[in-house]
Order: C-alpha cells, then structure tokens, then sequence
C-alpha cells in the first residue's frame, strides 16, 4: 500500500505540470472527437482505478502524453476554427465549394483527431502489464468514466 501511495503521488508530481488543474479545463475538446475520447491520462481516472503504477510506469505515460496531447489540442484548436469559418460561410457565402471544402477538412481533421487519441490509449495500455490492463479495460467499459 505504501508502495502505491508513494508511487501515485510521484505520478501527480510528474503529471502535475502537463496537466490543467482542472480535468474538465479540455473538456471543450470533447465534440471534435468521431466517438467518444479516451482519457487515460485524467488524474482522476488513475486514481480510481488503483493500477498501482511503477515509476517507471508513470515516467513512460507521462512521456506519452508529452508526445500526443500538444498534437490533439492543436487540432482540437483548429477544428474549433474551422467550424466557425463553416458557420461564417453557411450563414453568409454562396459558394457551395466552399462549404463542402470545409465540411471535408472538418471530417478529416476529427478522424485524425480521433486517431490520435486511440494511439495515445493504445501507448498507455501497452505500458501496462496484463493485471493493469484487465483493471483499466474493465473501469473503462464500466461506464465509470
């Protein structure tokens, strides 16, 4: 036990800096997603699941995290921007090119989106051993989150 204390409070510490603190600070990325996002890196969704996490462990998601999340808020940013161009040009063009090029780079942009954050959840699953694993698929599909 002390070993997990130890070990999620050296994962806060790591953590801390690269994430808000507030968990729900992105949660307007959440509509730029095609399904539902994955947040395996939420403070608190670790917390919940007890996976008992080596430094290690922690040292490789954060790391994950570094290397995903800048690229999925950058997008998330630019959808938000191509969606009020979309809006802008529906209300107020009539040039039906226009607003189907938008439409086009809107999808593409949420599936790579969506691509993205799949990735980054297969990173952190492959970080867990099989025990770790079974815990996090089963909160996830809990409907815990």
């Amino acid at each position: 036990m002390k070993k997990f204390i130890f070990g999620f409070g050296f994962l806060l510490t790591l953590i801390s800096p690269s994430f808000s603190s507030s968990s729900n600070d992105y949660a307007w990325m959440d509509k730029y997603f095609l399904v539902a996002r994955f947040t395996p890196y939420d403070q608190s969704l670790l917390q919940k699941m007890d996976l008992e996490l080596s430094p290690k462990q922690i040292e490789l998601i954060k790391a994950e995290y570094d290397k995903y999340f800048p690229i999925m808020l950058g997008k998330a940013r630019i959808l938000k921007d191509k969606e009020a161009e979309l809006t802008d040009a529906v209300y107020k063009s009539n040039d039906p090119q226009k607003i189907k090029n938008l439409v086009i780079e809107i999808a593409k942009l949420k599936t790579e989106l969506t691509v993205l954050d799949i990735n980054l959840f297969k990173a952190v699953q492959s970080i867990l051993n099989k025990s770790q694993n079974e815990k996090f698929i089963k909160y996830l599909t809990s409907g815990s989150m």
